[in-house]
Order: structure tokens, then C-alpha cells, then sequence
């Protein structure tokens, strides 16, 4: 995706009295919290697809993304209207048209999903006990089936963002060696955590790898047969980003010689999946709908972070986590 990069931090808009008028995508459910936390604004519901244009008072959008027919479409006539604000439901940028990101100010949900991810990807890593295997049903299958405990295994981070360091902090709790890579080469910030030197490098350490980058250009296949081929026997690879990050019929073949032991995916390349895809019926495969992220708790700390996005503004500031372009998220 190209466009300018967004230099907005360093340039703070104009404090605007006027009232916030919000058009809402994310549900009748939260349209009435934020209701109820600010009585003072105006909140219009709206449906998942959008037609255009805005009413003129609308100043905030929350957005939801859009199918790829909708992405494919032109700029509107008179985008971005009276818009100074879209919030995005989502953490990466790659559903949403180009031009829905250019202005006005656009940010995304970064952080709020960090919780429930993380407690999904320490479910899937238990799979390492083996508990499907020991459970019985009947007397017969009383037996003993030995499985590795989860602390002193290596648990691997592709990519360091807030998904990645609440998972960091609690693999750390349990024990689990922790390395991460990411784009940035800031330190990570979190004792215990270890910086691996390349892809290759993580891949060759790691008992569980999990993606948690952003789905960009830089990333697309990122995990593919030359990659692969530098595992760690018996690798369960985790994915919670972006479909786009593996080559899946290179992990079909690692699947298949053993090279990775089991992939827990809750993402893929399309989604959803068309019928008969192999991904459904491996018998190393552990398949959820992209639904990692769904929980209570998400919904608590969206609006959350949809109200300090306010609050900024009757400040006079911007709010956080502004889409950068260049970067790609």
C-alpha cells in the first residue's frame, strides 16, 4: 500500500469546541456505551457498509473494514467531507482502501486486542501436553502417555508490538525461554526477553513460534520453504496476524515431513477458506475463524480507546497510534 507517511504527532490540531458528532460501525451495543459515557456527543449507527457520503456535522468515523470489491473502488467525491477522525476497529491497515487512510487523522486499534490473543496463543501452545492424546473414554485406554512441560522450551516472537509483549510477560511467568524479532531495532524493553538475530535465527531456536507482525509487503510469505527449511525439529508454528505471512502449501510440505510438528492458525490466505481446502481436515492443523481477538474484554478496551481519541481532541492533541503509511500500520 503507498501514500505519504502520516507526520501528524508533531503537529497538534486545533482544539475544537464544537460538539462530536460520531457515525458508528462498530454495533448497537457499543454505539450505546459510548452513548452512555459521553451523553454530551451525538453517535449515528451505521451500517457495516458504508454509502457515501457522511451527513456534513458527522467530524469521527468508526470504522470497520471493507471487502475487497469496496477497497477496489475510487476516492469519493468530497472525502474526506467533515471528517477530522476515523478509528479503526483493527489493528492492521490491509482491509481498508488507500485512500481511507491518506487523511483525515486515521488510527488504529493497536493494544486493545493484546490480552485475548495472548491468552489464545498460550492455549494453543498446550498443545505441547499432549492432552488430546491423554484423555480416555474408557477403561482400555488407561495407559501413560509422557509430554515435555512448557517451562525451559524456547517460545519465539515474529514481531514485538503489544500482542507480543503481553504474551512475553506471561510465557515468562510460566517458565518458557522467550526470543523476539522485530523490525525496530529499539531494545525490547522486557527483562527476559531475547533479541534473535534473523528469521532464520528464531526459526532455528524456537519449540512454538507465533506471528504477530503486521501483514505488509516486507512480510507477505515470510514463513516459506527456504524459511521452514531452517526449523527447529518438531516446530508448532502459531499464526494470529496475517494469513499472508505463510506460504501455505510450503507449510503443507513442512507439515506433512515433519519438519513442523503442528500449526495452530487463526488466520489464513483467503479467508474464509472455500470449501474443501486442505487446511480443514490436516490432522496437524488446529483451524479457528479469525476469531482470536473476540471477547468481552475487547469490546471494554475498544471503547476505552475510542474515549481517550476524544478526549485528545477536546485537548486540542491527537490520539494515539496514528496509521503511518510508509510503514504500513
Amino acid at each position: 500500500m503507498t501514500g505519504p507517511l502520516l507526520h501528524h504527532r508533531a503537529h497538534p490540531v486545533a482544539r475544537h469546541s464544537a460538539r462530536h458528532v460520531v457515525a458508528s460501525q462498530f454495533g448497537a451495543e457499543f454505539d450505546a456505551r459510548l452513548r452512555t459515557a459521553r451523553p454530551d456527543i451525538e453517535v449515528l449507527s451505521l451500517p457495516r457498509t458504508l454509502e457515501w457520503p457522511l451527513p456534513p456535522e458527522v467530524n469521527t468515523l468508526l470504522a470497520v473494514p471493507v471487502s475487497a470489491a469496496l477497497r477496489n473502488r475510487d476516492e469519493p467525491s468530497g472525502w474526506p467531507w467533515g471528517l477530522r477522525w476515523v478509528q479503526l476497529i483493527s489493528i492492521g491497515i490491509d482491509n481498508y482502501p488507500a485512500w481511507f487512510l491518506r487523511r483525515p487523522h486515521v488510527t488504529t486499534a493497536y493494544g486493545v486486542s493484546a490480552q485475548p490473543i495472548s491468552d489464545y496463543v498460550l492455549a494453543c501452545i498446550q498443545h505441547a501436553l499432549r492432552l488430546r492424546e491423554r484423555t480416555i473414554q474408557e477403561a482400555a485406554q488407561w495407559r501413560q502417555i509422557p509430554a515435555p512441560t512448557l517451562a525451559g522450551s524456547t517460545l519465539g516472537l515474529f514481531g514485538f508490538g503489544a500482542i507480543g509483549q503481553a504474551l512475553a510477560r506471561k510465557a515468562l511467568a510460566l517458565g518458557l525461554r522467550v526470543r523476539a524479532l522485530r523490525k525496530s531495532r529499539t531494545p525490547l524493553g522486557i527483562e527476559g526477553v531475547e533479541e534473535a538475530e534473523s528469521l532464520q535465527d528464531l526459526l532455528a531456536h524456537s519449540d512454538h513460534l507465533v506471528l504477530v507482525a503486521p501483514g505488509t509487503p516486507a512480510t507477505r510469505h515470510a514463513i516459506n520453504a527456504q524459511t521452514l527449511a531452517q526449523a527447529k525439529p518438531g516446530l508448532h508454528l502459531v499464526n494470529v496476524s496475517r494469513g499472508s505471512l505463510i506460504d501455505q502449501e510450503a507449510l503443507r510440505a513442512a507439515l506433512d515431513d515433519g519438519r513442523v510438528a503442528f500449526a495452530s492458525l487463526d488466520v489464513t490466505e483467503p479467508e474464509p477458506l472455500p470449501d474443501g481446502h486442505w487446511l480443514f481436515q490436516h490432522p496437524k492443523v488446529q483451524l479457528t475463524p479469525h476469531s482470536c481477538a473476540n471477547s468481552p474484554q475487547l469490546k471494554d478496551a475498544l471503547l476505552a480507546k475510542v474515549l481517550r481519541g476524544l478526549e485528545a481532541i477536546d485537548r486540542g492533541e491527537l490520539p494515539a497510534d496514528l496509521v503511518d503509511l510508509e510503514r504500513g500500520y
